[in-house]
């Protein structure tokens, strides 16, 4: 990490000024200069004086290591704060849903959001704790620039993020539409928010003071919503079940297509009884869930397809009709 030029500039007039080490280590830390950065400054400055002043030493810079290191905090926090909000919004699509629409069913968002936090809080955790330690060693690090620009920019997208939620509330309030949904939805932006807030003002004070980093808060937020989110998803064989269904409604819809135009321009009509594979215009592209496709002649010029699926609540909101266990379309031929 780079020391500012004031401290080393003031390191190399000490020492042309002929100053011992010792003494120059004393004013610094008078100062407030910790013993790392002393050190670190002390260490680019040979004992040898020339009529120009003293000689620096070359030292191996650390800034695309810091700056690599604080990219993969920033990416890594940015997923945890991200997916939590994810797993917030299901639980309370789940818990107050809106009555005045039909939600598609889909848990699909919510099995990669449980798949993230699973791969980024522990990768957080570490580097959240490798930070904490070299802070602690180190506390100028709380002041390096990469560090300052990162923070400045977390803290920026949560502020203009507060602002923008105060506003929708306030508008939605005024506009009579406000829920508890909505409130709900609104205080989980704001909490997130304010976690990004705490996290990236931590400074020397609460490190010293021992206060609950925001860090950890935002872990257990994120093991909490992972945890409520679990039961929602039904596991790896509800999602077998769900992938089944879905080829099984990718056969219908194509075969509903296919048949369709298999009697498109027939003036006699539509027959009692047909076998919709009859009609497939590209059979490689049925899946082996096609055989079980029943055909239903409900007029001259319309036609039921249905299929039977595992996961009924799966298919809600594809458009498709639901009778007990079986999933059917309607195809009228113009």
């Amino acid at each position: 990490m780079a020391e500012p030029r004031e401290l080393s500039r003031f390191i190399k007039d000490a020492l042309a000024a002929g100053l011992p080490r010792d003494e120059i280590r004393a004013a610094l830390r008078d100062a407030g200069w910790s013993e790392t950065e002393t050190e670190a400054a002390l260490a680019r400055w040979s004992d040898r004086i020339t009529p120009a002043g003293p000689v620096p030493q070359p030292v191996q810079s650390t800034a695309a290591r810091d700056a690599l290191f604080y990219a993969l905090l920033f990416v890594t926090f940015g997923m945890v704060a991200g997916n939590v909000l994810a797993l917030l919004f299901g639980q309370i699509e789940h818990r107050l849903p809106d009555p005045d629409r039909a939600v598609r069913y889909a848990v699909s968002g919510l099995r990669w959001s449980i798949a993230a936090l699973v791969v980024f809080t522990p990768t957080f955790w570490l580097l959240d704790r490798a930070d904490a330690r070299a802070v602690r060693a180190d506390p100028s690090r709380l002041t390096g620039t990469i560090r300052r620009w990162l923070s400045a920019l977390a803290m920026l997208i949560a502020v203009i993020t507060l602002l923008g939620d105060a506003l929708s509330l306030i508008y939605t309030f005024l506009d009579g539409q406000i829920t508890a949904r909505f409130l709900a939805k609104s205080a989980a932006v704001a909490l997130i928010a304010a976690v990004v807030l705490g996290y990236f003002r931590q400074g020397r004070w609460q490190r010293r003071h021992g206060t609950v980093p925001a860090g950890w808060v935002l872990i257990g937020l994120a093991v909490l919503a992972t945890a409520l989110a679990l039961p929602l998803t039904g596991g790896p064989e509800r999602g077998r079940m769900e992938q089944r269904d879905a080829a099984r409604i990718s056969d219908l819809r194509t075969l509903s297509g296919d048949v369709a135009i298999c009697f498109e321009g027939h003036q006699e009509g539509l027959p009692e009884t047909l076998s919709p594979l009859e009609c497939a215009r590209n059979a490689g592209q049925l899946t082996g869930f096609a055989a079980g496709i029943t055909y239903r002649r409900v007029s001259d010029r319309s036609f039921d397809l249905c299929t039977m699926v595992e996961f009924p609540p799966a298919v809600v909101g594809y458009g498709i009709a639901l009778t007990d266990d079986a999933a059917c379309i309607r195809t009228t031929i113009d």
